[in-house]
């Protein structure tokens, strides 16, 4: 009768090689069946007969109905490959706390043994000892060569790397620029860059994360509010969460950052210091011009006009009176010539 459900036995011998501190009366039984089921029993070398029945009620079959290796009376068996064998001990011997349970239960089993053994003292019922005899139930990691596995389907790829994801929301990305600088203690930022005055709303972020490299940090979205893009606002940071060679960066001036904020959180990534302002020019002194009539330049200007009639009338005869006389005689000589 070939069945795909086993209890393979390991005695004391096997598993002394396995564990060092394994103690010499206390055996194992490893249950297996083809849907993948690996349980163990642990019990006594006197209890040979009451592990079947506990391992027919793991392995949920009737009696008898199960294969036994080693080979035992009136229990079907099965031919098992040292290479499998050498399997099973090596799944055994991955459960570091094993040997541990087995003497817990060599102690429980001479205990339960005295119990039985001595003199009943009083009718009075003696409490329970809880049994280490129950199941240890752990996943599989082999399979018999004769046992047949389920057919896993590998799971599909992703069609994204990690850390991306497609849009939920049109509405679920705003995207600003700020203004980020250390101030009395606190890393602020402005949202906007536009001056802070006294009806400026301020938030202040009780937790800051950071990505793994520091060059991005991030504070929850519902520290902002119900902010909307173009909308002054102040978010105030405790410095001591940040790094000190942030802070030290940070203090050295303010810096233009970009704002990121989604439904997953507010994403700040900072960039270059913000440009110092310009002075502005200054206006070229006036020339000044001389006047033109200061009272020097009048005075001479006036002997020069005076130097200029005189030399007028010295040319014309020197006298107004000749002047006038000579004037009709030159109209008479003319006359005389033109004849």
């Amino acid at each position: 009768m070939l069945t795909d459900k086993l209890a393979y036995f390991f005695d004391a011998h096997d598993l002394g090689h396995v564990f060092v501190d394994w103690p010499e009366e206390i055996g194992l039984v490893l249950c297996l069946d083809g849907a993948g089921l690996c349980e163990i029993l642990l019990h006594h070398d006197t209890e040979r007969s009451g592990v079947l029945r506990k391992a027919a009620a793991v392995l949920d079959c009737p009696d008898r109905h199960f294969a036994v290796v080693p080979s035992t009376e009136g229990y079907p068996t099965r031919r098992v490959l040292f290479t499998d064998e050498q399997k099973l001990l090596a799944l055994i011997e991955d459960e570091d706390d094993l040997a541990e349970l087995a003497q817990d239960y060599l102690i429980n089993h001479r205990f339960e043994a005295e119990r039985k053994a001595a003199p009943k003292p009083s009718p009075l019922p003696l409490p329970k000892v809880p049994s280490l005899s129950e199941t240890f139930r752990w996943t599989p990691r082999l399979h018999l060569s004769e046992v047949r596995s389920k057919t896993r389907r590998p799971e599909p790829a992703p069609d994204l790397p990690e850390g991306f994801a497609t849009m939920v929301s049109d509405d679920d990305c705003a995207l600003t620029e700020a203004v980020l600088s250390v101030e009395h203690g606190s890393v602020r930022l402005v949202f906007g860059g536009a001056p802070v005055g006294i009806n400026t709303p301020t938030r202040r972020a009780a937790k800051v994360g950071f990505r793994d490299d520091y060059s991005c940090f991030v504070v929850p979205r519902e520290t902002v509010g119900k902010w909307r893009p173009g909308e002054p606002l102040v978010l105030d940071m405790p410095e001591g969460q940040f790094p000190a060679a942030l802070r030290q960066r940070y203090a050295k001036g303010a810096r233009v950052a970009d704002v990121t904020v989604t439904g997953q959180g507010v994403f700040v990534t900072p960039g270059a210091l913000v440009p110092p302002e310009q002075e502005p020019e200054a206006a070229p002194a006036p020339v000044r011009r001389a006047r033109l009539f200061r009272p020097l330049y009048a005075m001479l200007l006036c002997m020069v006009c005076v130097g200029l009639a005189a030399g007028s009338v010295l040319r014309d005869g020197g006298h107004p009176v000749l002047t006038q006389w000579l004037a009709p005689q030159t109209v008479a000589d003319t006359q005389l010539a033109s004849r």
